[in-house]
């Protein structure tokens, strides 16, 4: 009998899977004896060193289940640190129930994996169980992973209660972790026009832009380790810097944690930027949404000026106005004119 058997099934294995693979009983009794495999339980072996949540729900006769599987997918987990398994109805658990452990009683689809769900199982108990916006990071990577597709997704839920079906078709594609997902869920939710993994000349994909012209770099729990991609952070800062984009960098104990003071200080640099006499140029696009930013003063019919509107002299007559030739109230001079040249292309 070969080990890597086991290893391509996670380490554990029923009496059938390896039966299938060659390994007849006695091999499975001789391998225990010596301690190549350990009896799990009456029916399922794994390997000496099989560890983990994968071994627990073997044990307890359960399978991975909800945010618990998802994490072995590689998908986002979510902040709940307990177990979940999902169990059939008819059956025993051979331990005591624990706080730390989350029993979803019902059947599982068909699944190689005896200690785990199926994907579709996964995503539709992740949707039953968790909070929106965890269900709908959880979907997220998962599409963004290639796992499933929103097609895919469509068919996993067409037999789910409706509020099932609902959270599935707010998942997208392009969120690299549930922490991007969530930012994208939380500044959609405030007002704004959130697009991820957006490609810039000379920095690569940026994982935010926020209203066409802000851009977002979100780091992750593992920020930093890596001196190299502590370097490559600090030449992406500086390729926005010298395309004179905005831009914002948080870490994913920020957004999970400390969202009010993120989104008070993108609102903020929206703010101080909508009040410039000059606007920063956008060449990745323009500004959208000018309420989510809270600003106080509405569009003025002169222009894309930040002040209250102003009334035209009856006697001057109209001129075509840009951004950096629109006329002041009062008909005062713009504090940056001194900057500008005589002659201006119109923009």
């Amino acid at each position: 009998m070969h080990t890597w058997n086991l290893k391509e099934l996670g380490g554990i294995a029923s009496r059938s899977q390896l039966a299938a693979a060659g390994a007849w009983p006695p091999e499975l009794t001789r391998a225990v004896r010596d301690g190549t495999l350990v009896r799990v339980r009456r029916g399922l072996y794994a390997l000496p060193n099989a560890r983990g949540p994968a071994l627990d729900a073997a044990r307890r006769g359960g399978r991975l289940s909800c945010v618990s599987a998802a994490r072995t997918y590689g998908w986002w987990g979510g902040m709940d640190a307990r177990t979940h398994l999902r169990v059939p109805p008819t059956a025993h658990l051979t331990e005591p129930r624990s706080p730390s452990c989350v029993v979803h009683w019902a059947e599982s689809q068909p699944c190689r994996d005896v200690w785990r769900v199926s994907k579709a199982d996964c995503l539709r108990s992740v949707v039953r169980c968790a909070d929106q916006e965890t269900a709908i990071a959880v979907l997220d990577t998962a599409l963004s992973d290639g796992a499933v597709r929103m097609h895919d997704l469509v068919e996993i839920f067409a037999g789910e209660p409706s509020r099932s079906r609902a959270t599935a078709l707010l998942a997208r594609p392009g969120s690299d972790s549930g922490v991007e997902s969530i930012a994208r869920q939380r500044l959609t939710a405030a007002g704004y026009t959130v697009e991820q993994q957006i490609p810039v000349p000379g920095v690569g994909r940026v994982d935010l832009r926020v209203d066409g012209w802000l851009f977002i770099e979100l780091d992750g729990f593992e920020y930093h380790r890596d001196r190299d991609a502590f370097e490559r952070d600090r030449a992406r800062d500086l390729g926005l810097a010298v395309l004179g984009a905005g831009r914002l960098r948080f870490s994913a104990k920020q957004v999970l944690s400390e969202w009010d003071s993120v989104l008070d200080g993108i609102r903020a640099v929206v703010r101080q930027e909508m009040s410039r006499d000059t606007p920063m140029a956008r060449p990745f696009g323009r500004r959208t949404q000018r309420k989510a930013a809270g600003f106080p003063f509405e569009r003025s019919a002169e222009g894309r000026g930040a002040g209250p509107p102003f009334e035209r002299k009856e006697d001057q007559p109209h001129e075509p106005q840009t951004m950096l030739s629109r006329r002041w109230p009062e008909e005062t001079v713009s504090p940056t004119a001194a900057l500008i040249p005589a002659t201006v292309p119109s923009l």
